[in-house]
């Protein structure tokens, strides 16, 4: 079924520019359904969400999500202590990953990101290398700009 990272590219490249709220609301509720499952049954912080790591289990639109590349992943038995490795990609890293203290909510925040993507087609933090990037999530500066937000509620 192809990466959810290819179906976002599919979709900047059509006419409408992103997927539609429902469309995006229903790959994200798959997404958080895998990461509670992690989470809460398997005791499994992932710690790079990120679209290349989501494959379809067929080309259908509502096909199944799978989660992949659980390379930076941590088992923790001990019901999620503070994590110290900065770990994870650029655009979807949360800030207190790059502050080296955190917890699985590390994923929600990544999760974040790739909803804000599959909403307008691009992603909320900008840098022409790494550590722009970083500063631009540490200090939180993100927009909605118009005409892309306009319509998305």
């Amino acid at each position: 079924g192809g990466e959810l990272f290819d179906r976002i590219i599919e979709k900047t490249q059509s006419d409408e520019g992103h997927f539609s709220e429902r469309d995006a609301a229903t790959i994200v509720r798959c997404i958080l359904d895998a990461i509670a499952y992690c989470h809460d049954k398997k005791q499994i912080v992932h710690r790079d969400l990120k679209p290349e790591n989501f494959l379809f289990k067929t080309e259908a639109d509502d096909a199944e999500i799978k989660i992949i590349d659980f390379g930076l992943s941590r088992h923790d038995t001990q019901n999620f202590g503070i994590m110290k490795t900065k770990v994870g990609t650029p655009y979807y890293v949360a800030p207190e990953v790059l502050n080296r203290e955190y917890t699985k909510s590390c994923d929600i925040w990544s999760i974040g990101v790739i909803t804000y993507i599959l909403l307008c087609g691009y992603p909320p933090f900008y840098g022409d290398n790494d550590n722009q990037i970083f500063d631009s999530v540490r200090t939180g500066r993100f927009d909605f700009p118009s005409p892309d937000w306009d319509c998305i509620s």
